[in-house]
């Protein structure tokens, strides 16, 4: 069954049920256990981007008729911006396993290939036929590129932001430590402190060494006989604000789908994009020209510079956003062949 919350001339969100019944075009285990929360918004009959980011990200990817509240790709979709929200219709998920997807007490397994298969429903539920890209940034590229393997018919291109066909060992091992603190404060009945300090923990890795250097200087305050230095507050803010609008359980889920991503990128069937900087360190220059390198369809890679590091894919910067419309209003396929740093 269908559920809409609102339809409206520019816009459209609601909820709709993976298919009851397996199919060839689904993964095996994605059935009507799972909702898919879906928003949709921009001019009617305008090109159509399909829209993920990071495992916090959401449905709501930035303010718009059926929600004036800034979303999380705040500056760099919306009018007149990057992603002009004048000139195209965004449509975003709720990624499967966050709350309202998905009716069990069970832990559940999954992978980015099971988060594109809930895109291809949504898009079948909207009546789309094809979108005209698909664009990924974090864990939404992991989907981005399941989703232009699984379901090429769907898209005329992806776009790959600061992600990889994979993984790396010192990424994994961090996001092991990170589900470690989240189970153990689950057994302690403090599931929302474990989120916090697991944040907490990931915001080290989401900056580069250089843009903490240069945004928190080396000096603390005393507090009942202990130094307390600022880029530990900011840790903690950062952690406890997270932990009150995100659950354990989720935490848990997400970060394993992203450890899960084991993609043959020789397989997309549809051209690409991909967008990346010298200082992440999540998803390493290296990593990310493995992947543009075994791609088996025309493709580009941009290799950018930011002290952000692996955040950078959230914020403003003149060459990104060059990148990012380039990627969008680019048409011809011979356009795109090679990589370049």
């Amino acid at each position: 069954m269908n559920i809409l919350d609102a339809v409206l001339p520019e816009g459209r969100r609601g909820t709709v049920a993976m298919p009851a019944e397996w199919s060839p075009e689904l993964e095996a285990g994605i059935d009507a256990r799972f909702r898919v929360r879906y928003e949709l918004a921009g001019p009617e009959g305008a090109p159509l981007l399909v829209a993920m980011g990071g495992i916090s990200a959401d449905r709501h990817v930035c303010a718009n008729v059926l929600d004036p509240a800034p979303g999380w790709w705040r500056k760099l979709a919306g009018p007149r911006l990057a992603i002009d929200t004048h000139r195209w219709r965004l449509l975003a998920i709720d990624f499967l396993g966050s709350p309202g997807t998905f009716e069990s007490p069970d832990r559940i397994h999954l992978t980015p290939g099971d988060q594109a298969d809930a895109v291809a429903v949504a898009l079948r539920h909207l009546g789309v036929e094809r979108a005209h890209r698909m664009l990924g940034a974090s864990y939404g590229g992991m989907v981005a590129l399941a989703m232009g393997i699984r379901h090429p018919a769907r898209l005329d291109g992806v776009v790959l932001i600061g992600a990889a066909h994979r993984g790396h060992p010192q990424a994994i091992g961090i996001h092991a430590v990170q589900r470690w603190i989240v189970e153990f404060a689950l057994r302690h009945g403090r599931g929302s402190e474990g989120v916090a300090l697991a944040r907490a923990l990931a915001f080290t890795t989401y900056k580069s060494a250089a843009g903490l250097d240069a945004r928190f200087p080396h000096d603390w305050e005393w507090e009942d006989g202990a130094p307390v230095y600022a880029v530990g507050r900011y840790l903690e803010q950062q952690g406890r604000a997270f932990a009150e609008r995100f659950e354990a359980e989720t935490y848990l889920t997400l970060s394993a789908s992203v450890d899960l991503c084991d993609l043959r990128p020789e397989d997309l069937g549809v051209p690409a994009w991909l967008i990346g900087w010298e200082e992440d360190t999540l998803v390493p220059p290296w990593l990310l020209r493995e992947t543009a390198d075994r791609i088996g369809a025309p493709s580009r890679l941009r290799i950018l510079s930011s002290d952000a590091g692996h955040d950078a894919f959230l914020l403003h910067a003149p060459d990104y956003e060059e990148a990012l419309r380039g990627s969008l209003l680019a048409t011809e396929p011979q356009a795109l062949a090679g990589s370049a740093g």
